[in-house]
């Protein structure tokens, strides 16, 4: 590579489709979110749900990770890499998730479970196919760290827009069309908004990292190997994911504590507005601040205020809506900057080992997404059996419940969120001012001696590469 190699930047439109796919990407995913209700509506056990959901599971640690090295290994014959698994993936994605919910409440219960992991298992590979790359995406897009940052943050945001205007919508359009209609409903709008992109965004890895393309497996290994930061990004993001239960409990919180299921719009609406406000903070923030200071000052805030939510208790609606939006603001720092952190172990990884390997760091932020996704259903569930649950859309409650829901709600995000947070101060030390230097070394705009010279102190030297010649 030409050590006189000036940067990449995107354009405004591929920020935006960029953007726009994740809205799209996320009210299908918030649908999806919904699966344990709707498990439990068709009369599957609270446990047994939660035991089913794991089993894929086993599968998906397989399937991402070997899904990531075929995304290193490959480029298709129009020089891409990301964008044509992109296309695959979105109708796969559509046609899954209607399968999952078209599960016939008439089926005897094994019917059930088996339709159930054949069809979660298709719609785990249909997310894989376009979720792994569509991430890729963003370290061919441009070469700027903060640019990348900003990319990153605007597609979250969004992504957080459509979660959270699905978990505001379904508590009232599911009771009046049903699973299997709103389900349809939702995915149609879904494919629609991510469909831009695809004729949009621009990979211009084939001009700038052609040399890093297709690595072998050791080479991979090696990546790996050398990239601690990016396993404890994916800790600290499987601990926080499994500790946000707000968004799983808002439709028991609804019709457990407050009374009435369509309740659990107006905590679902509160946990939107908090996100999407701190959502959009991030970026402005982290252009004051460093990224990672601005993820750890805001975690420390939401575990006091989870800490003050559950004393405050839930007797009034307007006293839960506060602090449910005070204490929800953790939701919106983490899941913008952890996938910020993750894409700069690419250049961590890439400075460390000679060898780019963004398809295998996405598939497991993938494959980590989606197990702390499964798992916290699972944890939900488990969690609602031991306190008395009772199953079934209509069923009454025993007394306790409603206090032990309420618990849950507040107390597991705190302790989840302290755990993850110790984590990330004490081993998680990448700065955006030195993932900027890293990525110049690895794009070939500075020498290997004006990198070390900013980095070997606290990174140690740099891998040798053709950058050097």
């Amino acid at each position: 590579m030409s050590k006189s190699r000036e940067g990449y930047q995107a354009s405004k439109k591929e920020y935006w489709a960029y953007c726009i796919f994740f809205l799209g990407q996320n009210l299908l995913w918030g649908f999806a979110g919904y699966i344990e209700t709707f498990l439990t509506d068709i009369g599957i056990a609270a446990a047994t749900a939660a035991a089913i959901l794991i089993v894929p599971k086993l599968w998906d640690a397989i399937n991402d990770v070997l899904f990531g090295y075929i995304v290193d290994r490959h480029s298709f014959k129009n020089g891409q890499k990301y964008i044509p698994w992109v296309r695959a993936g979105i109708s796969a994605l559509g046609i899954t998730t209607v399968a999952l919910f078209a599960i016939p409440e008439s089926m005897s219960s094994t019917g059930k479970v088996v339709w159930f992991l054949i069809a979660y298992i298709l719609f785990d590979i249909a997310y894989t196919i376009q979720d792994t790359p569509v991430f890729a995406l963003t370290t061919v897009m441009t070469s700027n760290v903060t640019e990348r940052t900003s990319i990153i943050a605007g597609g979250k945001l969004w992504a957080m827009i459509g979660g959270t205007v699905a978990t505001v919508l379904i508590p009232t359009i599911r009771p009046r069309l049903g699973w299997l209609t709103s389900c349809i409903v939702f995915v149609v709008v879904s494919v629609i908004l991510m469909i831009p992109l695809l004729f949009t965004a621009k990979e211009r890895h084939a001009n700038v990292t052609a040399a890093e393309d297709n690595p072998t497996f050791k080479e991979m290994m090696v990546y790996l190997k050398n990239n601690k930061y990016l396993i404890v990004a994916l800790i600290a993001m499987l601990l926080l994911g499994l500790s946000s239960v707000e968004q799983k409990m808002a439709i028991y919180m609804g019709r457990i504590c407050l009374g009435r299921e369509d309740m659990a719009t107006i905590i679902a609406g509160g946990v939107a507005l908090s996100v999407i406000l701190v959502s959009a903070l991030v970026p402005v923030l982290s252009k004051k601040w460093d990224k990672f200071n601005v993820l750890c000052v805001g975690l420390a805030f939401a575990v006091v205020m989870d800490v003050v939510s559950f004393f405050v208790g839930y007797g009034s609606v307007v006293s839960t809506l506060i602090f449910v939006m005070l204490k929800c603001t953790g939701l919106g720092f983490w899941q913008v900057i952890i996938y910020m952190l993750i894409a700069d172990t690419v250049e961590y990884g890439t400075y460390k080992s000679a060898t780019r390997a963004a398809g295998i760091t996405f598939s497991l932020q993938c494959f980590v997404a989606k197990l702390k996704n499964a798992m916290i259903g699972s944890i939900v569930l488990f969690s609602l059996s031991t306190i008395g649950f009772v199953e079934g859309e209509n069923a009454v409650q025993p007394e306790g419940v409603a206090d032990g829901v309420w618990k849950l709600f507040n107390l597991l995000p705190a302790v989840g969120f302290t755990i993850a947070l110790v984590i990330l101060v004490f081993f998680f030390k990448l700065r955006t001012g030195d993932v900027q230097k890293m990525s110049e070394y690895n794009n070939g705009e500075i020498t290997k001696e004006e990198a070390e010279k900013v980095l070997e102190k606290r990174f140690g030297k740099a891998a040798s590469s053709d950058k050097e010649n």
